[in-house]
């Protein structure tokens, strides 16, 4: 059995950068850190106080390399520039891993996500509550539960990940590689990687589970989204990103808008 280590990091932000500031470079700390050797997995999190980010690195030589490169890297300039030094608390975790490649293959543990529990975010006009990632599931799928009003989702295409819905409130328009299909509670709808698919809530409020596989998703929803107030449909234009922008920062996640 190999040991893959966990990097974990706390810190605060300097006076003057707002959370909204900070997490703009997300992208650009994912773009550097995945080029490093040994890297698996990178998840930020809110905490009380400040932040804390959580590496999975293939083995403690890694994890030390990439340490003592971080604040050289072109693409983590940003990042760094708004993290108070002083507050950074640095300690480095053992954890199990089944041997199989470079990095291993890790191994998924029992969890449950209850009504009410999971990372809520507002995003794109709805609410999405991420239940399992790929830290939780070991990389093998990401599940979000999503709650919008009626309204339509633009035409898109995931290169990186297949695509399932499952409806349990509302009536459902899916268009799926050019196919209409009617969906409402109880329907269950795939939509390929590579294949073009768009839906319209035709009457809603509509909830949905949207299946992700493989994991890796909940970093597009992070970076497109902000943190949900309250467990309901944000009120018209909160929590909307910047749709200049918006295209460039889904493809980089393996997705393309096509309309």
């Amino acid at each position: 059995m190999n040991t893959n280590v966990v990097e974990v990091t706390e810190f605060a932000l300097k006076p003057g950068f707002t959370e909204q500031m900070f997490l703009q470079t997300r992208d650009e700390v994912n773009d550097e850190v995945r080029k490093l050797k040994g890297f698996i997995n990178r998840r930020l999190l809110k905490s009380e106080g400040g932040w804390t980010e959580m590496f999975e690195w293939a083995d403690m030589d890694s994890g030390k390399a990439a340490g003592e490169v971080w604040s050289t890297l072109p693409g983590i300039k940003n990042y760094c520039s708004m993290v108070n030094s002083a507050s950074i608390k640095v300690g480095y975790h053992s954890v199990a891993a089944v041997a199989g490649g470079e990095a291993g293959r890790r191994i998924p543990h029992a969890f449950c996500s209850h009504a009410l529990e999971g990372e809520a975010r507002w995003w794109l006009g709805s609410l999405a509550v991420i239940k399992a990632t790929a830290t939780q599931t070991a990389g093998q799928f990401t599940l979000v539960e999503v709650l919008e009003n009626e309204g339509e989702a633009p035409l898109h295409v995931h290169h990186r990940e297949d695509e399932s819905f499952q409806v349990m409130e509302g009536e459902i328009e899916f268009e799926i590689g050019g196919s209409k299909i009617m969906a409402r509670p109880g329907s269950f709808l795939f939509a390929p990687r590579d294949v073009p698919h768009r839906y319209m809530v035709k009457h809603g409020p509509a909830r949905m589970l949207f299946l992700f596989t493989p994991a890796g998703f909940e970093e597009l929803v992070r970076a497109t989204s902000v943190p949900a107030d309250d467990w309901r449909i944000p009120p018209a234009r909160v929590g909307m990103p910047d749709m200049e922008t918006f295209p460039d920062v889904v493809r980089r996640y393996g997705c393309e808008l096509l309309g």
